[in-house]
């Protein structure tokens, strides 16, 4: 089965050949007026006429090569031709490319044309050849049965029967439906709220994922949900078909048989008319904005509160019919997933008489299935009448797309999705076979090497790179790609879409994964596999277009055994390759042979221990993704880089590059340029960089010191490159030209576009007008680190759009002034983080006399400000977040909507402000640190809803015995005049936290407390010297979990405590001299369901009580450490549940537990951890 679908690929890759045909290169050979020349155009247009011939059968032969084998090999004969035909042209375009770049020179002249005739010739011929072979496959294609098919007839053939496509109904039997029940709670709630601020009568509610993931069963759950039901006149459940219409699904609506539209449209209005409707429209693939708008019109007059819930695959269905509520339903949890596959495939979830063998294979099956309901569930039914475990791990060991799709409805599910892309995407699909289940794929990275694959064609109106991010769009909109959760950079597969992926790739991609098939199909041209495998045959590597290793986290295996000639050795072979990656290999060299890879468009050497580059790099004529990352060692680039043209992606990020090469202007091409370094003497100036109109995103301009002309910076035209819109500015000198670096960076005026800034040690002592211009109305970030010699700010307050500000290390500023507001009456207007840090000179922040300051400012940082004393601003009504450390601050301002307080160094604070504590309904964490002067929180006490307080060094703070609802308390050497802590002061406390408190004499619990400390799950007690007790009557926490005390020497552990009935405490730790402590620990002391006991610096412990650790069943770990008197463990021995054991730095105990020698070796043998030192 595997390759099946590869046809897939053909309508792309002919269209590039057919391109290829046509492009510049070889029509201007064409045109030479010689007899080869002739003969080639003749021969070209001839296998164009043929490739337009074959490509009108591709759709046909698609689906019946499934079926039929012999189709199947007229498939792959014609994929290879075409992989053929592209190495052909490919080769001959870049001689071409060669041969003008040569006639430069007028005494190549001669030699350039009969280079030309040599080279026509041989194109002559080699076309002769393949025109050959497609006609031998358009003869068999007659001889198969291969019929043209127009796009119309296809689509409707895609819903037939023999894609086992079954039709959903709202029925659902709910007793075998597991999970899912906190996403129809979810949705139910958001509808409830999306009705309620609906001005249309009708809420469109959309639930999206990828096929099989659940939405059809999630909807009937809510179709029938009672909760529901009973609000609705009129309940309708439709099943939409691909390529319905607005007649067919309004004519399902109706169930009327007419088929005018405007009939159906008014019956159905009036069916609707003072009826309230839930409408559920399942599995809807796409529809135009017109369509769906005319649709709606027949729903005008239903009542408010109407709802049409539509299931997809397709995201933009969700915007196209503006769905007030859009639902991304997520994988189903593992063991729901369970309940599914064991309800099938064993009849209950109930597993007492079933087969352990298979219920432990079962287990494993599931998690291949990835939250897909639909997996499980037809795994399961497939597995319900086997009882033989072989079959069973059959169906382990191999990938489920390979089932007979007669016996299984997920692989037709999904090929239905993938049949369903246009010719473009599933190319680009499936190249995604390229990388590892699981691998988070960098967008960027998957675009450049789509590009370099020759799967995207730039138009008149789009470029590659505008294409390729069109095409992530699409294949993000139906499921196939998804979004890791926090990461929009990148995108990645689920595995059952991997597996498709690589189900319709076929023979010609090739992944090696440890453990897995290692035998490389013959046809194979894309290669990928973990990078410390360099085990592939040679004959392979002379075919291949990709060579793509990927981090195998979980090898052995040194790859810094691989040397230098490991790859020298292999690089010359690769005659065809496209994409070539070496990254994190320990390599430091390369061949000069890398000049001959003529087809190359892909390059990464990214964080390699390459020293430089082989001059012959700048033959690389197609090279389009130049990858220098973090290489070094890398300190210069090849001059005759000037030559790679069609250069597109070059990053040096983080390589100690110290000059561009010469003339690097002449990249014309280039859109990502993470880094340009301005020459001193040598290579380019900056003046290169007013050539690059196509540079997008992030650029940084590294060494402006060696701008010897300030004028020339205007050169760099900063103001007309209309796509970055990141910047990086950096001076790398210690002795500074005020004047020169003041007009440098006037001249480096960026466009209005610009997003986000970065000034690094620039000397100047003021900003050139241009920072700060209300202008730059797309500027959200601005950083100023380093500018040692300004003495005043840019008025940052006009940027409008500002929403993050930096400003470090300006070491001789002393005020910030009232022009760094701006002439606005509404500076900062939405700014979210404001940081200060390291001014060392900085005194005075001046306030401006407005309300409207900070209106928006959430976070607040000012850090290693020595002499900055306060007058910090006053109105901050949106700030989250204060933090403040190593300031002269003796006051804070009043902030309202304060959550979090750190303070940390501030000598000079005496006492937190009453107006900033109390009557703070927000502020939920506080946090102080070495603020030596600090003695008092406010009189009234704490905020009532604190939940987080972390107090460190503060020798002279008192706290008040307060009801607080604080989970969080961490006193550390704090608070000497604290005698008697009172635990019934702190009822919702989680984790307590205490050490270093001199004066601690007890925790007690006031006897008008009679309630348990029910949320206390953590005690940490270190370095309290005068703690004696606990409270009366027991600690009352029931579901304590860790109880560590260290260094208490007055604190020695008692029953009355009554840790034995605490059945959730799970560590137990004592350290410390415990004065009279011989054996430990007593007779009910710990519960029988400790698992962590650790015992360390007990100076009098002698022996260990057997008669306290007979009933530890459940412990799994003994440390026991520093005690130096201990001689004796139990006669009888440890605890039999023990899994680890640790003895170390106990003089009498170890010898005697040493491997076979020691008197205590036979009671510990059977421990299978043991480390004793």
């Amino acid at each position: 089965m595997v390759g099946v679908l590869v046809s897939a690929l053909l309508p792309a890759a002919l269209q590039v050949l057919i391109d290829r045909l046509a492009s510049r290169q070889l029509l201007d050979l064409f045109s030479r007026r010689t007899i080869a020349a002739s003969a080639a155009a003749a021969a070209a247009e001839k296998l164009k006429l043929q490739l337009l011939s074959v490509n009108a059968v591709l759709a046909d032969a698609e689906e019946k090569q499934i079926v039929n084998p012999y189709v199947k090999i007229w498939v792959d004969e014609l994929r290879e031709t075409v992989y053929h035909g592209q190495d052909l042209l490919d080769q001959i375009a870049t001689e071409v490319l060669r041969l003008n770049l040569a006639s430069k020179s007028n005494t190549a002249m001669e030699w350039v044309r009969e280079f030309l005739d040599s080279i026509t010739s041989k194109l002559n011929s080699s076309l002769d050849e393949i025109n050959i072979r497609i006609q031998v496959l358009r003869d068999q294609k007659d001889c198969l049965g291969l019929r043209e098919r127009h796009e119309k007839q296809s689509q409707l053939e895609l819903g037939s029967a023999d894609l086992m496509y079954v039709p959903t109904t709202r029925m659902v039997d709910q007793s075998k439906v597991y999970g899912r029940d906190q996403e129809k709670d979810e949705i139910i709630r958001l509808m409830f709220a999306a009705m309620s601020e609906q001005v249309d009568p009708v809420c469109v509610v959309a639930i999206v994922g990828m096929a099989g993931i659940g939405k059809t069963t999630l909807s009937q759950l809510l179709f029938n949900d009672p909760r529901l039901v009973p609000m609705f006149d009129t309940l309708s459940w439709i099943q939409v078909s691909a390529g319905s219409d607005v007649l067919h699904l309004t004519k399902k609506v109706c169930e009327s048989m007419s088929d005018n539209l405007d009939t159906l449209q008014v019956e159905l209005n009036r069916k609707l008319r003072r009826q309230r409707l839930l409408l559920v429209l399942d599995d809807f693939w796409s529809v135009s904005f017109s369509d769906w708008e005319l649709f709606k019109m027949a729903f005008s007059h239903a009542i408010p509160g109407s709802v049409i819930l539509v299931t997809t695959r397709n995201g933009d269905v969700a915007t196209t019919i503006r769905a007030a509520v859009t639902y991304f339903l997520s994988p189903l949890p593992y063991e729901d997933c369970w309940d599914v596959f064991a309800h099938c495939a064993f009849g209950s979830t109930n597993l007492s008489t079933a087969d352990p063998t298979l219920v432990e294979i079962g287990e494993k099956i599931v998690r291949k299935c990835k939250g897909l309901p639909l997996a499980a569930k037809v795994l399961g039914s497939l597995l319900h009448l086997v009882t033989d475990a072989r079959e069973w791990n059959v169906i382990l060991q191999s990938k489920m797309w390979d089932l007979d799709a007669k016996k299984s409805n997920i692989l037709p599910a999904l090929r239905l999705s993938y049949q369903l892309l246009p010719s473009h995407l599933k190319a680009c699909f499936a190249y995604c076979s390229v990388f590892p289940k699981g691998y988070e794929i960098d967008r960027v990275n998957l675009i450049h090497l789509w590009m370099a694959e020759g799967l995207l064609q730039p138009s008149k109106t789009k470029t590659m790179h505008d294409v390729g991010e069109q095409y992530l769009q699409e294949l993000l909109s139906r499921s196939l790609l998804q979004r890791p959760t926090g990461n929009d950079l990148c995108v990645i597969m689920h595995d059952l879409i991997s597996d498709l992926a690589q189900y319709v790739g076929g023979e010609f991609f090739h992944f090696f994964e440890e453990g897995g098939d290692q035998k490389i199909p013959d046809k194979v041209r894309h290669l990928s596999f973990s990078k410390d495998k360099l085990d592939v045959p040679k004959r392979y590597l002379s075919q291949v277009w990709t060579f793509l290793p990927f981090k195998d986290s979980n090898s052995s295996r040194q790859f810094d055994s691989l040397t230098d000639n490991d790859f020298n050795s292999v690089i010359p072979m690769f005659e065809r390759i496209r994409v070539l990656s070496l990254s994190s290999y320990p390599i430091s060299t390369l061949p000069s042979t890398i000049g001959n890879l003529k087809h190359l468009r892909y390059l990464n050497l990214s964080y390699t221990r390459i020293q430089e580059l082989p001059s012959s790099t700048g033959c690389l004529y197609n090279l389009q993704v130049l990858l220098l990352a973090h290489c070094d060692c890398l300190t210069s680039l090849p001059k005759d880089l000037e030559n790679l043209t069609d250069l597109h992606h070059l990053d040096v990020t983080g390589a100690p590059l110290v000059e561009m090469p010469p003339n690097f202007g002449r990249l014309k091409l280039l859109r990502h340029l993470t880094t340009f370094i301005v020459g001193k003497s040598t290579g380019s100036r900056i003046s290169e960089l007013g050539a690059l109109s196509q540079l997008h995103g992030l650029l940084s301009i590294v060494n402006l010191q060696n701008v010897i002309d300030a004028t020339e910076a205007s050169g760099a035209n900063l103001m007309m490159k209309t796509f970055i819109d990141e910047l990086v500015f950096e001076w790398t000198n210690d002795v500074h030209n005020l004047s020169k670096e003041a007009i440098v960076l006037y001249n480096l005026q960026p466009h209005k576009n610009l997003k986000r800034l970065e000034i690094e040690n620039y000397g100047g002592r003021t900003f050139p007008e241009w920072l700060g211009n209300p202008l730059f109305s797309n500027l959200v970030s601005v950083q100023l680190i380093g500018c040692i010699s300004c003495l005043t700010l840019p008025p940052l307050g006009q940027l409008n759009s500002l929403k993050t500000l930096l400003i470090a290390k300006m070491t001789w500023l002393e005020r910030v002034g009232l022009e760094f507001y701006g002439n606005t009456n509404s500076p900062f207007r939405v700014l979210e983080v404001l940081t200060f840090k390291d001014m060392h000179r900085w005194k005075e922040w001046l306030q401006i006399d407005i309300e409207e300051c900070f209106p928006s400012l959430e976070e607040l940082h000012i850090q290693n400000c020595p002499k900055l004393t306060g007058n910090l601003p006053q109105r901050l009504s949106s700030l989250n977040k204060l933090v403040i450390a190593k300031c002269s601050i003796n006051s804070l301002p009043r902030v309202p909507m304060l959550r979090e307080l750190e303070l940390f160094d501030c000598d000079e604070l005496m006492s937190l402000p009453t107006e900033m504590m109390q009557g703070n309904e927000h502020i939920s964490k506080v946090s102080i640190y070495n603020c030596s002067s600090l003695k008092y929180v406010p009189a009234l006490g704490l905020p009532i809803r604190l939940e987080s307080l972390y107090i460190g060094k503060c020798r002279n703070l008192k706290l008040y015995p307060e009801e607080h609802m604080i989970e969080h308390l961490h006193l550390e050497d704090s608070c000497d005049s604290l005698i008697i802590l009172s635990l019934s002061s702190f009822s919702w406390l989680r984790h307590l936290h205490i050490q270093g408190c001199p004066n601690l004499g007890s925790l007690s619990i006031s006897n008008e407390f009679t309630e348990e400390l029910y949320h206390l799950e953590k005690i940490q007690l270190k370095d309290c010297p005068n703690l004696v007790f606990f409270p009366y009557g027991g600690l009352r926490t029931p579901n304590l979990q860790v109880l560590s005390i260290s260094n208490c020497k007055k604190l020695a552990p008692q029953k009355e405590w009554g840790l034995h009935e605490m059945l959730s405490l799970s560590y137990f730790g004592i350290e410390g001299e415990l004065t009279g402590l011989e054996s430990f620990p007593d007779e009910g002391l710990l519960p029988a369901c400790l698992t962590d006991l650790h015992i360390m610096g007990l100076e009098d412990l002698t022996s260990l009580n057997h008669d306290g650790l007979q009933h530890l069943v459940a412990l799994k770990n003994l440390v026991i450490e520093g005690c130096s008197m201990l001689e004796f463990l139990p006669s009888q021995g440890l605890p039999g549940s023990l899994s680890n054991l640790i003895i170390a730095d106990c003089p009498l105990l170890v010898p005697l537990c040493q491997f076979e020698t020691g008197a205590y070796w036979p009671l510990i043998a059977h421990i299978p951890n043991k480390d004793i030192v």
